[in-house]
């Protein structure tokens, strides 16, 4: 099978690639080896963690990936982003130029680029209420209520707490693994028990300005929040839950059907297992751990790190299995003793030229890239940057193949 650009990866920053090579007439396919850290996201997205993240970007040491694709292009395409999102059905809330702040499941605020429309967030760390009632499922895991409360009220937010039961979830607290965000959500998506919750709001909310719940709220339907809201006549936001995240796997398969709906090809369940050159070194092809070759005239890397195996490290060092890329970053030792600095291996990856082509013993292979978590030079937990480098990356390698 012969495509434009075959993408091994199947997370953020390989849908994100497809998509604009998609919508650009590129015939994409995405190597998509199993579940993707989406699912574990808050579905909240960082650009980089300072109040103006653009001003911050300017002045990153070239080794970095937003250096390498230069602050102006990384505005014009955090702009692209949110065309894409919105192309996908996911409205979201923000700006490149001043970050907001979303609420986290233990009560904390947290700076962030884009969030879903419909979370609980602040400008300026303000929110735009004054009083609260807070919804929750009996014997529910996936937040801490009492920081939330807690965390609300120190901003000057009147909040109440409300845990409430029905009758499905009566059956699933049976079973601790089963009172999970997704079970929830399943549960909620039904009519009776949107109906039943909706008559739980409504006489216990009192005079609250707005009702808050768990991201719980539709799981295979995009309008459960919405329609919450008119049948209980309140506006109703969401708390972020501890993984797995009901708003990660909407945001994932919103992306895929956009890709596939472009005529982009996902080979799920598919590894990369090895490659195959011409005589100037470019790749040619990959085949999967199901006997299936790809042909294609671009290659673009996106398998994410350690987590996604795109990385893999041992007492030996840090390598990348798939095409044998040059690494940097891997400097001994790899970690810190304590705990809390930021752990050296978290800069490691993959080392690429100014426009994202991999380096293999110093020669970058012309039609082969690299985006997202797997590249070098960077720290997504200290400096709050992983997903924005996940999709300016992804957007950068995806231009510079269209204008090839």
């Amino acid at each position: 099978m012969r495509y434009d650009t075959v993408i091994i990866g199947g997370g953020l920053s390989a849908l994100m690639c497809g998509i604009e090579l998609a919508r650009n007439g590129k015939r994409a396919a995405l190597v998509a080896a199993g579940q993707s850290t989406m699912n574990f996201s808050s579905a909240s997205f960082g650009l980089y963690n300072a109040p103006e993240p653009l001003k911050a970007i300017a002045q990153l040491p070239q080794s970095h990936p937003y250096a390498k694709v230069g602050v102006e292009q990384v505005e014009a395409l955090a702009g692209v982003a949110t065309e894409i999102f919105n192309i996908a059905g996911i409205s979201t809330v923000g700006s490149a130029e001043r970050n907001h702040k979303v609420i986290t499941p233990v009560g904390q605020m947290r700076e962030c680029w884009l969030s879903i429309d419909g979370v609980v967030s602040a400008q300026d760390d303000k929110l735009d209420f004054n009083s609260a009632a807070l919804f929750v499922p009996e014997g529910f895991l996936d937040i801490y209520t009492s920081f939330i409360t807690s965390a609300l009220q120190q901003m000057g937010v009147m909040t109440s707490l409300c845990h409430f039961s029905l009758p499905e979830l009566v059956v699933r607290r049976n079973n601790p693994t089963e009172m999970r965000s997704v079970s929830v959500a399943r549960a909620l998506d039904k009519e009776e028990n949107l109906r039943a919750l909706a008559s739980i709001i409504v006489r216990e909310a009192g005079d609250a300005e707005v009702v808050l719940l768990p991201a719980t709220l539709g799981f295979a339907q995009n309008d459960v929040r919405e329609r919450l809201e008119r049948m209980t006549d309140r506006r109703v936001l969401m708390i972020p839950t501890l993984p797995p995240s009901v708003e990660g796997v909407k945001a994932e398969r919103a992306l895929r059907r956009a890709f596939e709906k472009m005529g982009g090809a996902i080979f799920a369940g598919h590894t990369a297992t090895s490659y195959q050159t011409d005589e100037n070194g470019e790749i040619v092809s990959v085949t999967t751990s199901k006997d299936v070759t790809l042909m294609a005239e671009n290659f673009v890397l996106a398998t994410g790190s350690f987590i996604g195996r795109g990385l893999e490290a041992d007492r030996q060092g840090v390598c990348e299995p798939l095409f044998g890329s040059d690494i940097i970053g891997a400097t001994s030792p790899l970690t810190d003793i304590d705990i809390y600095s930021p752990q050296p291996f978290m800069g490691c990856g993959v080392d690429v030229d100014e426009q994202f082509h991999i380096l293999k013993q110093g020669k970058s292979v012309d039609n082969l890239y690299a985006c997202g978590s797997i590249l070098g030079g960077y720290n997504p937990v200290k400096e709050g940057c992983g997903a924005g480098v996940a999709i300016i990356t992804a957007l950068s390698v995806a231009q510079t193949i269209i204008n090839r």
